[in-house]
């Protein structure tokens, strides 16, 4: 009885101040998209990685709270989300700022077809090329994105278990 009574007490002390911790990461969690899932699971590394950094016991913290903050920067860029500009950059730079205009169809009434333009696109033989560029940078935007998620889960498989004395 004394026991639970002590686990009752402990439960307070610790669990009220992880409510007030988590409270503003679970108010503005949603169902619909892996932004979200993201954020808490950046937040809990980020806990993690302070309390191994700063309360660790074990020979090797410090290394370990490093490993954790590898993945907390993998989280940022995934969270940030600039794959598509850093996969664009030479596109933009070689054809130009695309520029949008939404026509009526020809084909289908009140639709609208989006073209998308680039002021150094002159000929068709440019054009193709644009379209060329535009798939590997596609490509390339899709391959970021797997590299960082790839390189976060090698390492949370690999080290996960490690991460506590």
């Amino acid at each position: 009885m004394k026991e639970k009574i002590k686990d009752f007490f402990r439960n307070i002390r610790i669990g009220v101040p992880n409510l007030i911790i988590w409270f503003p990461i679970i108010w503005k969690d949603r169902d619909w998209d892996h932004q979200f899932i993201y954020q808490i699971f950046r937040h809990k590394l980020h806990l993690t990685e302070q309390f191994i950094r700063h309360h660790g016991i074990h020979i090797n913290n410090i290394d370990d709270a490093n490993k954790i903050k590898i993945c907390i920067n993998l989280l940022d860029r995934l969270i940030k989300d600039e794959y598509h500009e850093t996969a664009f950059k030479r596109h933009v730079e070689k054809w130009g700022p695309p520029d949008l205009n939404w026509n009526d169809s020809k084909d289908y009434p009140k639709m609208c077809e989006l073209s998308i333009t680039h002021p150094n696109v002159k000929t068709d033989k440019d054009k193709k090329a644009e379209r060329k560029d535009f798939s590997n940078s596609c490509k390339n935007e899709s391959a970021l994105r797997e590299q960082d998620l790839d390189m976060l889960f090698k390492n949370m498989r690999k080290h996960i278990q490690t991460w506590w004395d």
